[in-house]
């Protein structure tokens, strides 16, 4: 488990600073629970990123007293807009399926998030399924165009 929140923290400190994540200590075992409770439910994707959206936003407004202003670990204040939580969330999310072995049904699953939107599904298609060349080529665009592919 210890293995999962570092990876979180991982995920969490560059986007929004240590001085937040001091403040909301619970933010990463938080994030983990609904991680977790994914794995043991019949929750879907989609359910997961929508917690895991409303989790980060909720937790920023509080801790920033409401300007959604976080202030990164080399001093750069950087304003925290519904795309860059959204993103933040969509990465977070990729921790629940990327350990996961690969399979028809998941790839299916991963093929209708990435339609929905989801770059993290977008990148690990590509990653570790066998896709034609023809929707290997518009997800490797779509990655570029948006600047996603890291």
């Amino acid at each position: 488990m210890a293995g999962r929140l570092d990876q979180i923290e991982n995920l969490l400190r560059p986007r929004l600073g240590g001085a937040l994540l001091a403040r909301c200590p619970d933010l990463v075992y938080s994030i983990n629970g609904l991680l977790v409770r994914f794995g043991r439910t019949a929750d879907t994707l989609q359910t997961l990123w929508r917690g895991l959206d409303s989790l980060l936003f909720n937790t920023i407004y509080l801790a920033s007293n409401r300007s959604m202003v976080v202030v990164l670990d080399g001093g750069e204040r950087l304003r925290m807009t519904s795309d860059a939580i959204r993103d933040l969330a969509d990465r977070l999310l990729a921790l629940a399926y990327t350990t996961r072995r690969p399979d028809p049904v998941l790839q299916d699953t991963l093929f209708d998030f990435a339609r929905e939107g989801s770059y993290a599904a977008m990148r690990e298609l590509l990653s570790r399924y066998p896709i034609d060349a023809f929707d290997r080529q518009w997800i490797a665009q779509v990655l570029q165009e948006n600047g996603q592919l890291a």
